[in-house]
């Protein structure tokens, strides 16, 4: 056991180290990573920390402040690199998988808890968003903390616990739409339904006045400044952002980005992609578990115990929720994937470990893979840097050859770009 958990470890460090150095030496790419990373770069220079800007004097209203907060603070720390606006979703990660180890290791034990961080590390879309200048992996956070807080309260009855429950909304209206407000509201909902009278008592010790109350503070004044600053804001971004965007598969309101078109149900196909290659080992492994438990055990386990009715809910929610929208891509499905993990991790954990002991390669293969590939995509772009869409490059280049300093100008037509030298 002290092997494999050595070995854990030492998986658990690569993967982070992998993904250091693809955050160091990748370009910023695809528009959106650099369009984030550069309004954060704006809030920096202009030392305006209420407003978020898409250009100067133009407000972005696409996203809350959270992650370009953190952004603009990593450029003031650490300067203008393709790694400093990286660093806090790096960091954000970090925490989400710290808080998945201490309920599993609550839950189980310190191998167990290894073993979900490592999954988590592991799967494709976290391995890639937790080094993306994106504020996905902040509201992965906020939905991390605010249902392990309460499946902490609910272990071990500690208040602080309580607090962080109501204080995720905060966080989570920061970082993303928020229909994050409302995710794990959802949540409790269904968690409820399999025995309410029960599962009633379980919330009711929640400090729900003090708590709300705090929340309430902490979390309104930001959208009243930043809508006094630049109005319109609360209406596009809470009746377009929230209604128009998931209920209306045409919507043009969409200021900063582009209407995604994708038949129903393909946010199934996304999560696979997403949770690769740990997604469709899953399968393998609890169908091999099924053998050890019959249909009326599996289903008492799973439903009856309210942590794991909460687990299954939390990974299964949001792919549900999304099975019907067709503006879709497959970053939505991040929040999910802890609670896969940590699921993932006690299905591993069963029976001292049978699963892993009878298919070392497969666990290994696993573990390795997107590291490994990712390394390989590394080194094939600073190889080939044409293959990424990143004028890093470009511009290097004209200032490398540039006999002065002239500006470089650059137009957009529709979503073509045409990048013009002037010397």
């Amino acid at each position: 056991m002290q092997n494999t958990f050595k070995n854990l470890i030492l998986a658990l460090f690569s993967l982070i180290g992998a993904r250091l150095i693809v955050m160091y030496y990748f370009p910023l790419t695809d528009s959106t990573e650099a369009r984030y990373a550069n309004t954060a770069l704006m809030m920096a220079k202009l030392n305006d920390w209420i407003s978020p800007y898409y250009d100067y004097g133009v407000p972005f209203w696409g996203k809350p402040p959270l992650s370009f907060w953190a952004e603009a603070l990593s450029y003031k720390l650490l300067g203008i690199s393709d790694f400093a606006p990286r660093l806090p979703s790096l960091l954000i990660s970090l925490a989400t998988a710290w808080l998945m180890y201490h309920l599993v290791k609550t839950l189980t034990n310190a191998k167990s808890a290894l073993w979900s961080v490592v999954i988590y590390f592991g799967m494709l879309l976290s391995f890639q968003l937790s080094g993306a200048v994106l504020t996905d992996p902040f509201l992965s956070f906020s939905t991390t903390l605010s249902l392990v807080a309460f499946m902490m309260f609910t272990l071990t009855g500690k208040c602080s616990w309580g607090y962080l429950f109501f204080y995720w909304p905060r966080i989570g209206t920061s970082c993303q739409r928020s229909f994050g407000s409302g995710y794990c509201r959802w949540h409790s909902i269904l968690w409820m339904l399999p025995s309410v009278k029960t599962r009633f008592r379980l919330l009711k010790p929640l400090p729900w006045m003090k708590g709300t109350l705090l929340m309430l503070i902490i979390s309104v004044p930001w959208y009243i400044i930043a809508e006094m600053k630049t109005p319109g804001f609360l209406n596009y971004f809470i009746i377009g952002e929230h209604f128009g965007r998931f209920l209306d598969s045409g919507w043009h309101g969409d200021k900063y980005g582009y209407v995604h078109k994708n038949p129903h149900g393909a946010i199934w196909l996304m999560w696979l992609a997403a949770s690769l290659p740990w997604g469709i080992s899953a399968f393998f492994f609890g169908y091999q578990s099924l053998y050890q438990h019959t249909k009326r055990e599996m289903f008492l386990k799973l439903f009856k115990d309210p942590i794991m009715c909460l687990l299954v809910i939390w990974a299964l929610f949001l792919i549900l929720f999304f099975t019907l929208a067709s503006n879709v891509i497959w970053t939505y499905v991040l929040p999910s994937l802890p609670a896969f993990a940590i699921l993932l991790a006690l299905l591993l954990n069963q029976n001292e470990g049978s699963l892993i002991q009878n298919y070392p390669k497969m666990i290994a293969f696993n573990i390795w893979f997107v590291p490994v590939v990712s390394l390989i995509g590394l080194v094939i772009v600073l190889w080939f840097p044409t293959l990424v869409m990143s004028e890093k490059y470009l511009i290097e280049f004209y200032h490398h050859h540039a006999s002065s300093q002239e500006p470089i100008y650059f137009f957009r037509k529709e979503i073509l770009f045409f990048y013009v030298l002037y010397e």
